[in-house]
């Protein structure tokens, strides 16, 4: 993946070399007013909409559609290859789903569990755990496969202070990321430790290899996050863009009409 990432980002800054500039190219699609969406490493693509979600190929066939009945997904996320992680943070419930959107462990309440206001949720490669964050204690939690608390991080007032709490987090290479409103986005490494804030004001972000990839009001920007973090690359992208998604091959781009599929290219 940071062979193909180095090859990817090499081969744009060919294009800027040259004088030319990058747009985006629609490929395909997938029409429809979905609320979340989430591409697993077979490409497979996953969105929901209320309580349905539905699972499509890599090919956009239909494979398995599903009613979480009780769940509407704030957040999913299918990054391990053997389940996809919804949450719901109006009824602070995380639920399992194996490859064909069957449930593995039932929904999980997440206060049952001592965590009085979680609001973001996702997958950690620390063996099989995941993250959680507390606005109503200022901590992260990190959670093994029996639901057991086996990090915390308190007393990260001082991190999220301010009127807007952090609206997304993602754990991806070693560097745990947090989305804060109007403020940037913070970093943590595998243990919770917090490292630093990239000042920004981002729409959502993704991450992949060493480059941490950031949505503005009409860009994408790529920044290294080894050594000096600064935008090595700016693209140009619309407004209507909702949140974005980078894989090995494709970009993800989430409109109020449905997710468009395609590629950065140069333009004459």
């Amino acid at each position: 993946m940071s062979k193909f990432l180095f090859l990817f980002v090499f081969s744009i800054a060919a294009f800027f070399s040259n004088g030319q500039k990058v747009q985006f190219e629609n490929s395909d699609s997938l029409m429809g007013e979905f609320d979340q969406f989430s591409i697993d490493n077979f490409g497979r693509i996953y969105v929901t909409k209320g309580d349905v979600i539905i699972q499509f190929s890599n090919q956009l066939d239909t494979l398995f559609t599903a009613s979480l009945k009780t769940i509407r997904p704030t957040s999913i996320e299918s990054s391990k290859s053997f389940r996809t992680l919804v949450f719901d943070q109006d009824r602070s419930v995380i639920q399992f789903l194996d490859n064909t959107l069957t449930d593995i462990h039932g929904q999980i309440d997440l206060v049952n569990l001592d965590i009085q206001q979680p609001i973001l949720v996702c997958e950690s490669f620390g063996g099989n755990t995941i993250w959680v964050l507390d606005a109503g204690a200022f901590r992260l939690v990190k959670l093994n496969a029996n639901l057991e608390k086996i990090l915390i991080t308190e007393n990260l007032l001082a991190v999220f202070e301010g009127e807007e709490l952090p609206i997304q987090m993602k754990e991806v290479n070693d560097l745990l990321y947090v989305l804060i409103p109007n403020k940037g986005i913070a970093l943590f490494d595998v243990f919770g430790t917090f490292m630093d804030i990239y000042p920004c004001n981002a729409r959502s972000f993704d991450a992949m290899g060493q480059h941490l990839f950031i949505q503005t009001e009409n860009s994408l920007e790529i920044i290294p996050t080894e050594g000096v973090m600064e935008p090595e690359f700016v693209y140009p992208i619309s407004g209507e863009v909702i949140s974005f998604a980078y894989s090995r091959e494709k970009v993800y781009l989430h409109k109020k009409e449905g997710l468009f599929i395609g590629n950065f290219i140069k333009t004459k």
